[in-house]
């Protein structure tokens, strides 16, 4: 049997057992995922608002930017995470295929806003990538933008 047909029985098996018992709606409130839910590698929950930003004011991204010009070298990534509650997210920067930081979080409720921000050399130019990777390592979310020279940069 594949991984994903394994992966749907088993999610099948589970959703059984939580309308067999009763407990629906205590399956749905909980905050911690199940032993079920870890083995078959289903959490859920999703990024339901992203941006590249230079600046996050009251928990929100001042102005969605997907290029930035080498003369500034501080840039945000905001995310507005939904049904991840009580677990811990990483936003993973990626620069040409190599992971360049990580920065956990642990999301706190059913909707939860974070951001991290990395400082970039003026040489790094080109595709910057940030991965939103859950608690079991899986990617939720990718988004980029471009790092480019100065006299290159287009005005947004």
């Amino acid at each position: 049997m594949d991984q994903d047909t394994l992966k749907l029985s088993m999610a099948i098996t589970l959703l059984a057992a939580l309308f067999g018992s009763g407990n629906i709606a205590n399956a749905e409130t909980t905050s911690e995922p199940s032993s079920a839910q870890i083995e078959t590698g289903i959490i859920g929950g999703s990024v339901s608002r992203s941006a590249f930003t230079l600046a996050v004011v009251n928990r929100e991204p001042r102005k969605k930017i997907t290029q930035l010009s080498n003369d500034q070298h501080h840039i945000y990534y905001f995310t507005d995470l939904k049904g991840l509650t009580g677990q811990n997210v990483t936003h993973r920067w990626l620069y040409n295929g190599q992971i360049m930081a990580e920065l956990k979080f642990n999301v706190g409720a059913p909707r939860w806003r974070v951001w991290s921000s990395k400082t970039l050399l003026s040489d790094w130019t080109g595709e910057w990538t940030v991965a939103v990777i859950d608690e079991l390592g899986q990617e939720v979310f990718r988004e980029s933008f471009e790092y480019v020279a100065a006299e290159t940069a287009v005005t947004q």
